[in-house]
């Protein structure tokens, strides 16, 4: 027996904590990125001269992160033109032009806080990353940001499986299959359009896959939209491109993105993972968005080997 719908609904939504609501915290990388020295330099012994340091090593690296996203931003354009012509883009090319059109935006924001107050920029990667263009953030605080997702994930995961073990209907296995999956799209497809979704739901599928969560029920719904025609378009091109020739940091990616885990996964199974979210986007009838995301959240910690 399914449940009723109303009830399978309420079920996807799992509370955030509010530096969440912010802004999202999965921020991919454009394909070009500075990357610093490895020479190292002799390190003051007062505090004054350490914090100067630091403050000349920040500005180095914003300024050649900035230089390094103005010469993506030069072979967006040249793509884009060629795109006109009715050149088609490979999914290498497609990635840069998309990320660096999201970092032009956060351009001028980031360069106030660079002239004002370039040492509060590693706070800002942490609790508004939103406003940090990808080229101008270190690995490793790419990776603190994944860290801060999945912990935030995790929570919404495990308040979704404690659901459903009380609202009978839907479970973990029936997004394991297809063939149940399948099933579970022709009961449940029509409650989780976007359109039929409300605020509050809209908002904490907008934070699970790592968007900011704040806005009206239209623009939470628009934000949604929008990521999931990028995915859609990128995931064409990934049934034409090997999978198995992705690099880990590329694997890694394309999983966050999907709502997908990358952290503690080696890179077999993030290739299962994609490979078995390229089937699912392949079911008839469509798998809504708002159920892509929900079963994310069921399948958070499944092994796909």
């Amino acid at each position: 027996m399914f449940a009723p719908r109303s009830s399978i609904l309420a079920m996807s939504y799992a509370r955030v904590g509010p530096s969440m609501a912010r802004s999202g915290l999965i921020r991919t990388m454009p394909i070009a990125r500075y990357q610093s020295s490895a020479t190292e330099a002799v390190v003051p012994k007062s505090r004054i001269g350490q914090l100067i340091q630091q403050s000349k090593e920040l500005l180095a690296f914003y300024k050649n992160g900035i230089k390094t996203l103005w010469e993506n931003n030069k072979t967006a354009k040249a793509l884009a033109v060629k795109v006109q012509e009715g050149y088609q883009l490979n999914r290498y090319e497609y990635q840069l032009v998309h990320h660096t059109k999201q970092d032009m935006r956060k351009l001028i924001p980031f360069g106030v806080l660079v002239v004002i107050l370039p040492e509060s920029i590693p706070f800002f990667v942490v609790f508004m990353p939103g406003l940090i263009p990808s080229t101008c953030i270190k690995d490793s605080q790419l990776e603190k940001q994944r860290i801060k997702l999945d912990k935030k994930r995790q929570e919404m995961s495990a308040t979704i499986i404690r659901s459903s073990q009380v609202v009978k209907g839907i479970s973990l296995d029936d997004f394991t299959s297809l063939p149940r999956f399948k099933k579970i799209t022709q009961h449940y497809g029509l409650d989780f359009t976007l359109d039929k979704i409300d605020r509050r739901h809209l908002a904490g599928y907008c934070r699970f896959m790592g968007l900011n969560g704040l806005g009206t029920r239209g623009m939470l719904r628009s934000r949604l939209d929008r990521h999931f025609h990028y995915l859609t378009e990128d995931d064409q091109l990934l049934e034409a491109h090997d999978i198995d020739e992705m690099t880990s940091t590329e694997l890694q990616q394309a999983n966050e993105e999907r709502g997908m885990r990358s952290l503690e996964k080696d890179d077999e199974s993030l290739r299962s993972s994609l490979r078995y979210w390229l089937a699912v986007r392949k079911l008839e009838p469509n798998v809504p968005s708002g159920l892509l995301v929900c079963s994310r959240m069921f399948l958070l910690n499944a092994n796909f080997k």
